[in-house]
């Protein structure tokens, strides 16, 4: 049973992040990093950890198969399903238009705070320019919560420090 449990876990834990992931993007952006052609890892991470309990589940219950046998198709399917899911957003991310501007350029810019800041900690901010809204890293001095409008006082590569309005 315990392994059955793990499977049902990593499904459970899989899924529920990769939905989270996707309508949440901007929030779990934080723990995030990029895997090459503009892939975001954590919907892929996320696919593969439920196509590992997908996969393994189907494996020991559909098909009898032994313990050790269906953590092999899990880990079958969590690279196939997870290299798939890879292949769908770099195919995404190539249909989004190229950033029209940099972060460099938003000096005195305004936006909006969407994930809280406090001093020593990044945080998140929107900040609409030119008839495009992007996301960006952000750093205060001051605590800013979740839904302040800021103003962009400089730029470290392509994160921002910001202030409240």
């Amino acid at each position: 049973m315990g392994l059955e449990l793990a499977y049902w876990t990593a499904l459970g834990v899989g899924a529920g992040f990769l939905v989270l992931s996707i309508l949440l993007g901007d929030v779990l952006d934080i723990f995030d990093f990029d895997i090459g052609d503009g892939v975001s890892a954590t919907p892929v991470l996320f696919t593969a950890i439920a196509a590992f309990g997908g996969g393994g589940l189907l494996a020991l219950k559909a098909s009898d198969l032994d313990p050790g046998e269906s953590v092999v198709v899990g880990l079958l399917t969590a690279v196939v399903l997870g290299g798939m899911a890879m292949l769908f957003f770099r195919v995404l991310g190539r249909q989004e238009s190229p950033g029209a501007f940099s972060a460099s350029q938003l000096a005195e810019a305004e936006g909006r705070c969407t994930v809280a800041i406090t001093p020593g900690k990044t945080g998140r901010v929107s900040v609409y320019h030119e008839g495009m809204t992007r996301s960006f890293t952000a750093t205060s001095d001051q605590e800013i919560a979740s839904g302040e409008e800021v103003i962009v006082s400089g730029a470290i590569g392509n994160s921002l420090k910001v202030a409240r309005r």
